[in-house]
């Protein structure tokens, strides 16, 4: 019985494996790079886990400002840019209603982004208004650590991760419908869906179990945000590519 079931788990790893590698082709990217971008958030979510058992070195990695926090920055800001860039070429192609939806994305991203940073607040040193850092949990000029933001903020990330990877596999793993210009921009490809998943899986054990906030808990976080900065900055980043060599004709 092992050995029939070990047969199955690696006829489903051999069928993923070149799911994979068709899409990359499909994407044009390379397959090695589709294959990383779809284990590192797993793989990052694991040494996360295991660094708690240092707090100095955990601490460090998850701190404001520091390893994990610029990268989520220039993601954000990354995905930002390309979303609008997107949405200008779909506008210009006459797909209005694709052009407002990627011009929403990427003024979302926007948002993001400067609020990671808290609008420079760390970098220039400016003070929090007094009404704002009445209400503010971390006293910063940032408007998701208000109470009632944040927990739209939480809901709309716990959103995103389900949309960016069950949804995704649902209807692309399950071929609900055929491959298309609109599905491709709208869902990302599978090598993708581990970094929405893992702010999935995140936020819904936070919602489910571990809702009050703590040192632990709360650090684990900044993993699950890089990894949606990196979902939505390539996805970003793969359909401006292919606006750019589809630009004047159907997709």
């Amino acid at each position: 019985m092992a050995s029939v079931a070990d047969n199955g788990i690696r006829g489903r790893a051999g069928s993923l494996r070149r799911y994979l590698r068709t899409e990359a082709i499909q994407w044009r990217v390379a397959p090695l790079l589709a294959d990383g971008l779809f284990v590192l958030p797993l793989l990052g979510a694991v040494a996360i886990i295991l660094l708690r058992a240092d707090s100095a070195a955990y601490r460090f990695v998850t701190d404001e400002d520091s390893v994990l926090e610029w990268p989520q920055f220039f993601g954000f800001a990354a995905a930002s840019v390309l979303g609008c860039l997107c949405a200008w070429r779909l506008h210009r192609s006459g797909r209005s209603v694709l052009a407002a939806a990627y011009l929403a994305f990427g003024l979302g991203c926007f948002l993001v982004a400067g609020e990671e940073i808290a609008w420079g607040q760390r970098i220039i040193g400016y003070g929090t208004p007094e009404r704002l850092e009445e209400i503010n949990e971390q006293r910063e000029t940032t408007v998701h650590n208000i109470d009632l933001v944040q927990h739209f903020t939480n809901v709309a990330y716990l959103l995103a991760g389900l949309y960016g990877s069950i949804g995704a596999w649902i209807v692309r793993g399950k071929r609900l419908w055929p491959r298309s210009g609109l599905v491709d921009f709208l869902l990302p490809p599978i090598f993708l869906t581990t970094a929405f998943f893992v702010m999935f899986g995140y936020k819904a054990l936070r919602f489910a179990f571990f809702r009050e906030s703590g040192f632990t808990v709360t650090r684990a976080g900044e993993w699950a945000e890089l990894c949606l900065a990196l979902g939505f900055s390539v996805f970003a980043l793969l359909q401006w590519r292919r606006l750019g060599r589809t630009r004047g004709d159907e997709l």
